[in-house]
């Protein structure tokens, strides 16, 4: 309701508003467009608050699965933490792929256990863990 007000305030002419009442209007207005942009899931290009250990264990021919943990070096709390898991062959191409989610919260100079299967086609020389996107703890979706 106020940004409709605002925007009206803003095309009709300006000649019969004070100017105090017009930056009034547009102060207010500010923290109403700025609320969006507070609770939004991160794709970081660097994690570097986030580290990630894991081992590889090999379930059959078709699957292996990564045990590991999400650390947390930062003063701020992460929750909906994702993981990409990479399969690379002897060249480094990407031969095989997987997600998961760290369950629930990892906690500010903290660490989160997480669990990723991947389908295998038994190519994998190594593995790649990395910290997809995550969001900061308490800002809602």
């Amino acid at each position: 309701m106020i940004l409709r007000s605002v925007r009206f305030a803003a095309t009709q002419s300006t000649a019969g508003l004070p100017t105090a009442a017009l930056i009034v209007a547009l102060a207010l207005s500010g923290p109403l467009l700025v609320a969006p942009a507070l609770a939004q899931t991160y794709t970081p290009q660097s994690a570097s608050a986030l580290s990630v250990t894991f081992s590889v264990e090999r379930v059959g021919s078709g699957r292996v699965i990564l045990f590991g943990d999400v650390r947390n070096g930062s003063s701020s709390s992460y929750e909906r933490v994702t993981i990409l898991a990479e399969g690379l062959d002897e060249q480094g191409a990407v031969v095989s792929r997987g997600r998961a989610y760290v369950s629930g919260v990892v906690p500010s100079r903290g660490a989160a256990p997480f669990e990723c299967r991947i389908p295998s086609g038994g190519r994998e020389k190594r593995f790649r863990v990395t910290v997809e996107s995550y969001q900061i703890a308490g800002q809602s979706p």
